[in-house]
């Protein structure tokens, strides 16, 4: 029984044998160049090259956004040698962050972005199990231009402003390496090579040095607020600012949680863009357009009021029932359509209004679609509103007032418009080479 037995577990480990024996011969003989070409296809590695993205400038060829050059380093060992270490304090000796800090991020976290010269770069590269590649992150001109420019993260995704929307024409195309690599992870061989195709250039129609000079304006006032210039003849944006801005630099460079409290937490709201994401009580920039309403209604622009600096509203037993005041106590005396624009002559316009009415002027306003969105190229913009007796209805439930459209006809009460009304912000470009001029 034992005999049998074990004459059993012999046949059974040679018929084992044979199995395995015959399954090398197939792998190693019959299917050699199948297997050998899974394995070197697992030794290869696909790396994506990312274009340099495409500068901005503004029409006078200030450069507003740029690429600048850094190096990405990776270690793929656990330690480094005394010889090592002193290398790297010296290669890193001229960086604001302390070279110890430096030196145990690149053995605990494995990799470290930081910007050297190529001669600190060439010492680095001595060291054994070190990789060194280029990267290059985005800079900005200074926080003066968050508003048009907008940022890219640190990784280098658009999220805001011209680099946003045009970040098709800015990005240009990534290319691509095949490498071999070796177990432990470190490149062996380029086997092969696609260049990535630079990013075009941006002209925009902003005049920086004006930008700034509104801004510094706004500053010594600390209050919010936003200032817009075009030129008249074109449309053409000469200044966008919104008071205040955000350091564009902070979200390219790799934003902290403490930076990025300080921003959210901040009372006067930095990431606004008050020139298109917010709406204001516009004011007498109003007046010229009532003015043509006025024209379009046939009123005479020789018809003329008295302004005394007091305008009463009355009932229709010709009783007082609201006093308005000119902005000049003492009133304008005699004045026509021409005399009420080159003085702002509220008294004018609140007799305007009477006459046209909140239907008339409404419409208007729709036809020169002064509450739509103007379309302009950035993001964020929001719509403005320009009250109507049905719109006071569906928002308040209530019923108009005729003294709602006295302050109606000099812009002031629920009258909230967008600053960028009166201007037309198409954006025009010409391409010529590798560069595109674009006019707000």
């Amino acid at each position: 029984m034992t005999e049998s037995r074990f004459k059993l577990l012999i046949i059974l480990f040679l018929f084992s044998f044979i199995i395995l024996i015959s399954r090398t011969i197939y792998i190693q003989i019959f299917n050699h160049a199948k297997y050998a070409k899974e394995v070197e296809e697992l030794s290869t590695k696909i790396i994506t090259l990312n274009p340099i993205r495409g500068n901005i400038y503004d029409r006078n060829g200030v450069l507003l956004a740029w690429n600048e050059k850094v190096y990405v380093i990776e270690n793929y060992r656990e330690s480094f040698s005394e010889k090592d270490i002193t290398l790297l304090k010296k290669a890193f000796s001229n960086i604001t962050e302390s070279p110890e800090t430096l030196i145990d991020k690149l053995i605990f976290q494995k990799r470290i972005t930081v910007n050297l010269t190529p001669a600190n770069i060439k010492l680095i590269s001595t060291i054994k199990g070190i990789r060194i590649s280029e990267k290059f992150i985005r800079k900005y001109k200074d926080n003066t231009i968050y508003p048009i420019i907008g940022y890219v993260n640190s990784e280098g995704v658009p999220l805001y402003g011209v680099e946003k929307v045009y970040n098709n024409i800015l990005e240009g195309k990534p290319g691509y390496q095949i490498v071999k690599i070796t177990p432990g992870g470190r490149i062996d061989k380029v086997l092969e090579t696609v260049v990535p195709i630079k990013g075009k250039d941006l002209y925009l129609t902003i005049d920086y040095k004006l930008q700034k000079f509104i801004y510094d304006e706004m500053e010594k006032y600390k209050k919010p607020g936003a200032v817009i210039m075009s030129d008249p003849n074109n449309g053409e944006i000469l200044a966008l600012v919104s008071y205040p801005s955000i350091e564009p630099n902070l979200f390219s460079s790799g934003l902290s949680i403490q930076d990025w409290k300080k921003i959210i937490y901040d009372t006067k709201q930095p990431l606004i863009n008050r020139a298109i994401s917010s709406v204001y009580a516009p004011g007498s920039v109003i007046k010229p357009f009532f003015a043509l309403v006025g024209l379009e209604e046939g009123i005479s622009p020789e018809a003329t009021i008295f302004c005394d600096g007091k305008f009463e509203l009355k009932n229709s037993q010709n009783k007082v029932i609201a006093e308005y005041y000119d902005w000049n106590i003492f009133g304008h005396g005699v004045t026509d359509l021409v005399k009420s624009l080159r003085v702002s002559c509220n008294l004018y316009y609140y007799n305007l209004g009477l006459k046209l009415g909140i239907d008339t002027m409404s419409s208007y306003a729709n036809v020169f679609k002064i509450n739509h969105k103007t379309g302009i190229d950035l993001t964020g913009e929001v719509a403005s509103v320009f009250p109507s007796r049905s719109w006071k209805k569906e928002k308040f439930g209530k019923d108009w007032f005729i003294g709602e459209t006295v302050l109606t006809s000099i812009g002031q009460d629920i009258c909230n418009l967008h600053l960028l009304v009166f201007s037309d912000y198409t954006i025009y470009y010409q391409q010529k080479g590798n560069t595109i001029n674009f006019m707000f």
